[in-house]
């Protein structure tokens, strides 16, 4: 059950437009009646220092050596909590550079540490999945990723698969009932997008 400060967290997500509802093509090209926008949260300082705050509390609990990011939307998150956690940073670039080092890994880090990836929203998991590939290929050791938002369609399962535990603040069913008890959204938004996420929980992804 979410405490009271993360339905809060839900509420004020929601005011600044990080919750957005209608048809939206989604990273992993499936088509969605939401869509959860946390690129947004960097340009609210207050609403940023909150959210950070919340990852430091999850994160901490992993005992992290090395914060991991993905580019792009999980980068400023990763960026700060690394900084406010006084741990080194690496990112995971979506694709190899064509000049320079051509490095999909960007920053260094001592081989066999505990590195934990930061992320912003969770699908179907192929960027951690990816993400997790590359880190454990220069050496880093991977156990865990954080989101703030678990869409339920398939991460975790598919990460399992990986040994690596998926851990959201927030999962989208969670986030939903929220909004709908604090009569932010009507009946019908509540119907539509609750029977989306049903279907891809009994379709077994």
């Amino acid at each position: 059950m979410l405490n009271s400060s993360i339905r809060r967290l839900i509420l004020d997500l929601y005011s600044y437009g990080c919750i957005l509802f209608g048809e939206f093509k989604l990273t992993s090209g499936l088509t969605s009646p939401y869509y959860i926008d946390l690129r947004v949260i960097p340009s609210h300082p207050k609403l940023f220092r909150r959210v950070i705050e919340v990852y430091r509390v999850n994160v901490e609990k992993l005992n992290p050596q090395v914060i991991a990011g993905i580019a792009t939307a999980g980068l400023p998150l990763a960026s700060v909590l690394a900084y406010e956690m006084n741990l080194p940073l690496v990112y995971v670039r979506r694709e190899e550079r064509t000049h320079g080092t051509r490095r999909v890994v960007e920053g260094r880090a001592e081989r066999g540490l505990n590195t934990v990836i930061v992320d912003d929203v969770a699908t179907t998991g192929g960027s951690i999945a990816r993400a997790v590939k590359e880190l454990r290929n220069i050496g880093l050791k991977v156990e865990y990723a954080v989101v703030l938002v678990d869409r339920e369609q398939g991460a975790v399962e598919n990460l399992e698969k990986l040994n690596v535990k998926l851990k959201p603040v927030i999962k989208v069913s969670e986030l939903i009932n929220t909004l709908y008890e604090a009569k932010v959204i009507d009946e019908a938004t509540y119907n539509r997008v609750t029977e989306y996420i049903r279907r891809w929980r009994c379709s077994g992804v």
